[in-house]
């Protein structure tokens, strides 16, 4: 959590943020459901199922983030910071999951490719989807600034990911309706989960760390060295070890 906002203010801001991007995703599933419905596209397909794991995902960490701003108790001391991080984690595991299950999908359409009907619904549809994830994108950007949650941070790694995708799946569409290049469709999905993939990786490895009380890096541990040893009673301290918890 970020030491300019109170952790009243931290809540409402990302429980603000978090209905914010649970209507954004509802709406992109909508529509790229139909789009789906007339297309039968496999990256098209792609970018409906990881936009449905957003959804999941999203729901997840409202949760968990929640859970994670209550104060500590008698049992839980040190309180419950790392259910963010635990947030966090689980969300890598969809990115993972989904971009596993993308490739497959993109093996079988390698081998069997088809054509993509209705390609000027399906080209609408993304063209929608990079407006809305661009000002989403934005927005997360603005909550980041304020909170510095790890799950936020998640979250706009992910939706930025998102918009990158999807002008991927655009390029994909053109290619397959205006030039008849139909492998252009499995490879530009198979091309996504491979990011998709990258990308996990990064958010395991960093929630990772706050799980298993991985020591904060020696820039910080330096300035709290010299926060303590400022202090005009403290002549010095030995064995000192750093956790973090939450943000």
């Amino acid at each position: 959590m970020s030491s300019l906002i109170s952790q009243k203010e931290y809540s409402k801001v990302l429980r603000r943020s978090t209905y914010i991007t649970l209507i954004t995703v509802l709406f992109l599933i909508s529509i790229k459901a139909v789009a789906f419905w007339f297309t039968g596209s496999i990256v098209i397909l792609s970018t409906l199922a990881d936009s449905f794991f957003d959804f999941v995902i999203t729901a997840t960490n409202f949760f968990l983030v929640r859970i994670s701003l209550r104060e500590e108790t008698d049992q839980h001391r040190f309180g419950f910071g790392k259910y963010e991080a635990l947030s966090a984690f689980i969300e890598a595991m969809f990115i993972f999951s989904v971009s596993i299950f993308i490739l497959f999908l993109s093996v079988q359409r390698m081998i069997s490719p088809e054509t993509i009907p209705y390609t000027n619904i399906a080209l609408t549809v993304m063209i929608i989807s990079i407006i809305v994830n661009f000002f989403l994108v934005r927005y997360q950007s603005n909550i980041i600034k304020q909170t510095e949650s790890i799950a936020a941070k998640a979250e706009h790694t992910h939706y930025f990911q998102d918009l990158l995708t999807n002008f991927a799946v655009i390029i994909a569409i053109i290619l397959v309706g205006n030039f008849n290049l139909t492998l252009a469709d499995p490879i530009f999905a198979a091309a996504i989960s491979f990011y998709m993939i990258y990308s996990s990786v990064g958010i395991f490895r960093k929630s990772i760390d706050v799980l298993i009380d991985k020591e904060v890096d020696d820039k910080l541990k330096e300035e709290i060295k010299n926060i303590v040893m400022s202090h005009p009673k403290v002549d010095g301290f030995h064995d000192f070890k750093t956790r973090q918890s939450g943000s």
